[in-house]
């Protein structure tokens, strides 16, 4: 335990962690509709960001990131969201519009540019600093981070009067990653070229 892993290793105790907060946060989200109480689905998805943040502290603190890690994280973060808003929307069927359009950028979107990172030689997004740094600041520095999986939530849970405000947030996300993967195509064809 506590012991680095090679990022080629198929077996860490983060990915224990991103597994456990998957079981526990689902639990949560059955739970939810199941009792039909709105509580529990907030309380899954307190686990998903609450685990989120460990598994990936415990990463670079113990030196265990792995390429299969951050896979799996990248699943685990999307299961959880489609669920959480699955549920969200039974309570709140009225914000279907700004949750569609978070999802089309998080689910899908966010998704595909997210997994580029194995076109690189890096462990996980968090690394793309080393291949684009406009892209990573626009979407793995911790701010950024922070808006595209937090702020369109806070806001139609908190405020959601304001969910105009949302799916235009939503927009401009979908906006962002769209862009970042014409930043990271430019990238990787001017390597192709290098190599030919």
């Amino acid at each position: 335990m506590f012991k680095p892993k090679d990022p080629q290793s198929i077996y860490s105790e983060s990915n224990i962690i991103t597994l456990a907060r998957l079981s526990l946060s689902l639990t949560f989200f059955i739970l939810a509709i199941l009792k039909m109480n709105p509580t529990y689905n907030f309380i899954g998805l307190g686990i998903h960001w609450f685990g989120d943040v460990l598994d990936g502290m415990y990463a670079r603190r113990f030196r265990q990131e792995t390429i299969l890690g951050a896979e799996i994280d990248i699943i685990a973060d999307r299961v959880e969201t489609l669920f959480f808003y699955i549920n969200f929307l039974f309570f709140r069927p009225y914000l279907f519009i700004p949750v569609a359009i978070y999802l089309i950028d998080f689910a899908f979107v966010d998704f595909y540019l997210s997994y580029q990172f194995v076109k690189f030689d890096i462990i996980s997004p968090n690394y793309f600093y080393k291949v684009d740094r406009t892209v990573y600041l626009l979407n793995y520095c911790p701010f950024a981070k922070f808006c595209n999986s937090t702020v369109v939530t806070l806001i139609l849970i908190f405020l959601p009067n304001l969910q105009i405000l949302a799916a235009v947030f939503a927009s401009l996300l979908i906006g962002v990653k769209i862009y970042s993967f014409t930043l990271l195509n430019k990238k990787q064809s001017i390597e192709k070229k290098v190599y030919t």
